[in-house]
């Protein structure tokens, strides 16, 4: 049987709760005309192996970096990694929108791991 999937990559983060947070995201294509968004929600359940999403808890600042060259940074604030609980799973996408032709992909994505020190 064939199978054909347009899946995100999985990257994984893990960081402290009450630190601030950022990772430098570098692509092969050029991000200029893209909005992008990237979120952290909470899991509601897994149900045969699939995620089953709830409600966004936080929104990624996203900082264009050198768009021609497909870099963004992702970050944080030490308020928002805090006000994660340790004891809930979450998960993170990153979502982008090409313009004009209004494309959407979602490159990436993974779990979010919030530890204490």
């Amino acid at each position: 049987m064939a199978e054909y999937a347009l899946l995100p990559s999985e990257l994984n983060i893990s960081f402290v709760r009450g630190d601030q947070f950022g990772m430098l995201l570098s692509f092969d294509r050029s991000l200029e005309n893209y909005e992008i968004e990237g979120e952290i929600y909470e899991v509601d359940s897994v149900t045969n192996q699939q995620v089953v999403g709830g409600d966004t808890v936080e929104d990624f600042t996203i900082t264009p970096v050198d768009l021609p060259n497909g870099k963004i940074d992702l970050s944080l604030t030490e308020a928002q990694t805090q006000a994660l609980d340790q004891l809930k799973i979450y998960r993170w996408y990153l979502r982008w929108v090409r313009q004009p032709d209004v494309v959407t992909r979602t490159p990436i994505s993974g779990t979010v791991t919030p530890v204490d020190p």
